[in-house]
């Protein structure tokens, strides 16, 4: 795949098990997993994870972490500027 689809590969994270949004900053992707979500523990699932992001024209793959019972905040790591 040459272009970047983040529906994509939600798509193929959701059918690879993981239960995630993505978010996408250039070529980063950052998967967001739903509460409760834990697949990405896995080694095995997380290699392939990053596959499936450079497969769907992505270079690096992302997982944030948010704690049970927060809500998301627009506090961002990275800057959106």
């Amino acid at each position: 795949m040459s272009t970047r689809s983040v529906e994509a590969l939600e798509r193929a994270l959701r059918d690879l098990g993981v239960r995630c949004s993505v978010e996408a900053f250039d070529a980063l992707a950052v998967a967001v997993p739903e509460p409760g979500e834990q697949r990405l523990q896995d080694p095995d699932v997380r290699r392939r994870a990053i596959e499936l992001a450079r497969a769907h024209g992505f270079s690096h793959l992302a997982v944030e972490l948010r704690e049970p019972g927060h809500a998301p905040t627009d506090r961002a790591p990275l800057s959106r500027d």
